[in-house]
């Protein structure tokens, strides 16, 4: 699918305005400053587009300098953002748990405040990067993967906590988190790091070199350049006791029924037993709650840790052209190369979930010979999948006669360890080019540049990934054992080859841009100087989403179902403003705005104020509103729609108010379901208002407290609304009717006709009501003339996130755990820290904090059962640090120093349990050692 391009010469003679604008001369505007001493260096500080002498703005901006991402011990920018008390797991991605078979590829994202990585703006030196796009949908397709960004290539990360697109347009509604990349270094530094678990597992080892020439000051030009290599080695469920999806003691079982050896489907109520009892090992175990069945925890065959190989190469210059003016490039290339292992795949008897499958044939043919199968299990043999034919050697005559099965064939939920388990390369390749010019103009700062940012992504398929329409065919011939060993060393051969090796499907996104901007003094009022900012930009998005047939057709075991390819693009046109004013001495306000125009979405306008009030040195006051949006991705547009159905047993209550007269199609059915994308959809729009103050109490001491509050509507809910929710009864089969496509009426009493479709695709539903308040400290101490010690704490206390429901009723997402895919809104969590530096010899001390919550229900828990909490979940990490030999900086550090394990969840995360994935670590404690020679 394509979207087409419109034309954009109205936008094309707005930007030619601004830039003659830009261009003219502005003395009548500005005073002489002839004679004045010279002005301190101004700086943009991001959530402004004004250069500043003061970086402390009216907006709340956390700044990551380099000695604290070093201190940090963080080994992937992942890991460092995960420390941002302003994130939350709920709506970050990560790497384990999209690297674990779900075919999404292995994006880590940031969420602040809880809102996903869509509505978390990620720029690298003050411009955007292109979205992952692995998976086509989901976050996958609208958020930015960091680690695509060098951990070893960051000089600083500044977190704006505040939305902001009046500044930056689409994405900021919670906030921004802007990646500086290093520059302007004269000189050599080599950096090589080791770590491993207390255990010896998980190996991380890691080299870098970072070089420049060229002195810009006396020279007039500046090159740097760096590449940074690593690899780190996996750890499985198996070697953590604590992933398991299995807790007799708090009744939950989240383990599969399609195991080795196979459990038998009886009938057609899909009760399950198994010929094999009571010998169910060595990959399962007899089920503590139904004595009849094999269990299997996925677990402990999931790499918790996936393997990473991670090469990236940096380079950026400056050249000067004139005494005002220079040219200057950044280019980065990332290559990321992560394989994870799950268990092996399930081959049930109703696998195969498409229509269009090459199987779907075969298999009826098959079933036909049989025509007592449809008395004996009614519509749930599904569309294909595994059985065991009465003419097989292993087929289990005994306990078929015994079960009524005798002379049929038996459904399988089996587990399939013929193809062992599978193992998926997920390779992600992101370049970023930048070409630009900064000069002085008729007093005008102006900065333009083109960008060039790209994604490509493709997944590998290993091993242990069986083909449905090669391999079923050698299955339901009877000749592999789905409750032992298959001695037929040529069958499990064939199947083997019948696994699906090679690329499952390709990505690229892109980005093209080009931006003009500029910030000057306009005037001088009594109070001080006005400043102004005016910029435009246009930008071209690209994403195409290229799925192997096998893959369109749904034949591929442990993928799902089926999805189709994308191909999208769209133009972006931008116009925005803004005004610094001093209304009083000390006491200033900036407004913003900011016009963008999205090809097929529409159009936007949002406006932003601030006021900052610095009543004495010792004491700031500030505060924000603005409006922000979010545009929706090209996959949330134009994802190909595609067919699915309900689950068993659906029912139209208008239709089939009771069972008893109903007709079964109305009674008991599975609907088909129309999913994808929804090319009608409108932006996300929020409004955020922020309030805070900074006050230094004694010297060298500083806290700050900044409240805010963010409502999100029309919110983009992926998949739509919940078709077990709308046809739970009549009154919301009524109520969401638009959802549900008719036929015409049929004489049936309540007057409309029966349920042809269901529509799930993208939509616009539902609000969000967030708030809450950020606390920094910062505390530096002096003893003596070598000794320092700094206190700092970063925390974040939620008041609020409430969540709008499907009849407009608010239910509160706070500390509780929220879905299958892991993740936690906390209402309190910090990040706490004390370092201490004597000469050659440094120490740091972090705290890493967050509170309980409450779990999720144990899903086999009788009713009332009290709901337990997860236990708080904290971590120190220590490091130490030599530089006395020359050149020369050694690191010695230990995370998670007590060795503490993630706390028990009921909650599982893709095929995950006893642990929450999304935030927790499960290396436990994991010993680095690093070493640092610069020369300059």
């Amino acid at each position: 699918m394509s979207v087409p391009t419109p034309h954009l010469k109205p936008l094309a003679l707005l930007l030619a305005g601004v830039f003659g604008t830009l261009a003219l001369p502005q003395a009548a505007l500005a005073q002489s400053t002839d004679g004045a001493a010279p002005a301190m260096a101004r700086v943009l500080v991001t959530g402004s587009s004004i250069k500043r002498i003061d970086g402390e703005t009216a907006l709340p901006v956390q700044i990551l300098k380099r000695e604290d991402i070093e201190r940090s011990g963080a080994s992937s920018t992942e890991e460092l953002v995960k420390q941002l008390s302003s994130l939350s797991s709920a709506g970050s991605a990560t790497t384990v748990a999209n690297a674990s078979g779900y075919g999404g590829g292995s994006i880590a994202t940031v969420s602040l405040r809880g809102l996903g990585g869509a509505r978390t703006l990620v720029l690298v030196n003050g411009r955007r990067v292109s979205v992952y796009g692995g998976g086509s949908a989901g976050a996958a397709g609208s958020s930015v993967d960091v680690n695509s960004i060098p951990l070893s290539a960051i000089e600083r990360v500044e977190v704006l906590k505040d939305g902001a697109s009046a500044v930056y347009g689409s994405d900021a509604i919670a906030g921004v988190v802007n990646f500086i990349l290093r520059k302007d270094f004269t000189g050599i530094e080599a950096t090589a790091t080791y770590g491993q678990t207390s255990d010896g597992l998980g190996h991380d080892r890691k080299a870098s070199v970072f070089g420049g020439f060229g002195r810009f000051a006396e020279d007039g030009w500046n090159l740097t350049a760096s590449a940074s290599f690593q690899k780190t080695d996996r750890i499985l469920g198996s070697e953590r006791a604590f992933a398991r999806r299995l807790n007799v003691a708090e009744q939950n079982d989240y383990t599969s029924s399609i195991a080795f050896p196979a459990n038998v489907v009886l009938n057609s109520r899909g009760t399950l037993a198994n010929p094999a009892l009571p010998n169910c090992g060595p990959v399962s175990l007899v089920s503590p709650f139904s004595s009849t069945r094999c269990t299997f925890d996925n677990s402990p065959f999931v790499s918790l840790q996936p393997d990473l190989e991670k090469a990236s190469f940096m380079a950026n210059g400056r050249m000067r052209l004139a005494d005002e003016a220079e040219a200057y490039f950044e280019s980065g290339f990332t290559k990321n190369k992560i394989t994870s292992t799950t268990q092996a795949v399930p081959l049930a008897y109703n696998a195969v979930t498409t229509a269009s499958n090459p199987y779907v044939p075969a298999f009826q043919q098959l079933i036909a010979q049989y025509p007592g199968m449809a008395a004996k299990y009614g519509t749930n043999i599904g569309r294909g999948g595994f059985i065991l034919v009465p003419s097989s050697r292993y087929y289990p005559a005994a306990f078929a006669a015994a079960n009524g099965l005798s002379g049929l064939p038996l459904l399988l939920n089996y587990r399939d360890v013929a193809n062992g388990e599978r193992n998926t390369l997920d390779v992600s390749e992101n370049a970023r080019l930048v070409v630009g010019a900064r000069a002085t103009l008729a007093g005008w700062d102006m900065d333009s540049a083109v960008l060039y940012s790209q994604s490509k992504v493709h997944q590998n398929l290993l091993t242990g990934y069986a083909q449905y329409s090669k391999v079923l065919p050698i299955f339901n011939s009877g000749v592999i054992n789905p409750f032992g060993e298959t001695a037929d060393a040529a069958a499990l051969e064939a199947v083997r080859a019948g696994e699906f090796r090679g690329t499952s499907y390709a990505s690229k996104t892109s980005t093209t841009s080009v931006d003009i901007k500029g910030s000057r003094e306009l005037f001088t009022l009594p109070a001080g100087a006005v400043g102004m900012a005016l910029g435009a930009e246009l930008r071209r998005e690209k994403f195409a989403y290229d799925p192997s047939v096998a893959i369109q057709t749904g034949d591929i075991a442990g993928l799902g179902g089926n999805a189709f390819p994308v191909v999208g693009a769209r133009n972006v046109g931008s116009l925005y403003a803004e005004l610094g004013v001093p209304i009083l001495a000390k006491l200033d306000a900036d407004v913003a705005v900011r016009y963008d125009r999205y090809q097929g979405v529409g159009h936007t306008v949002n406006p932003k104020a601030s006021l900052r009030w610095q009543p004495v040195d010792s004491l700031l006051l500030r505060s924000a509103v603005g409006k922000g949006f979010r545009a929706p991705s090209l996959t949330d547009l134009y994802t190909p729609q595609a067919t699915g159905i309900t689950g068993n047993g659906s029912r139209d209550y208008l239709r089939c108010p009771t069972l008893a007269t109903g007709a079964p199609r109305d009674c008991n059915f599975q609907f088909s379901t129309i999913t994808g994308g929804n090319p009608n959809l409108k932006p996300e729009k929020s409004l955020s208002i922020t309030a805070g103050v900074v006050w230094e109490p004694v010297k060298n001491a500083s806290i700050s407290l900044d409240a805010f509050r963010i409502d999100l509507k029309d919110a983009i809910v992926v998949g739509g609304l919940s078709s077990v929710y709308f046809l739970a009864n009549a009154e919301r089969t009524a109520q969401f009717a638009q959802f549900i496509n008719r036929g015409a009426a049929d004489g049936n009493p309540a007057g409309v006709g029966p349920i042809e479709s269901i529509v799930q695709t993208n939509a616009n539903l539902f609000r969000t009501k967030v708030a809450g308040v950020d606390l920094d400290g910062v505390y530096r101490l002096r003893f003596g003339e070598r000794n320092r010690v700094n206190l700092r704490l970063s925390g974040t206390y939620m008041h609020k996130y409430d969540t709008q429901g499907p009849d407009g009723s608010y239910t509160s997402a706070l500390d509780r755990a929220l879905n299958a895919s892991g993740g936690v809104v906390l209402r309190w969590k910090h990040n706490a820290g004390i370092s201490w530096e004597s000469g050659p010899y440094a120490a740091t001390l972090l705290h890493n904090y967050q509170k309980a919550y409450k779990d999720a229900l144990a899903n086999l828990a009788p009713a009332g059962t009290p709901q337990r909490k997860v236990s708080a979940y904290q971590t120190v990490d220590l490091q130490l640090g030599y530089s006395g030999f020359r050149n020369t900086k050694l690191a010695l550090g230990v995370k998670n120093l007590a060795d503490r394990d993630p706390p028990y969840t009921n909650l599982t995360s893709n095929f995950l349990g006893g642990y929450d994935v999304s935030y927790a670590d499960p290396r436990g404690r994991f010993f680095y050692v690093s070493a640092t020679y610069a020369y300059r």
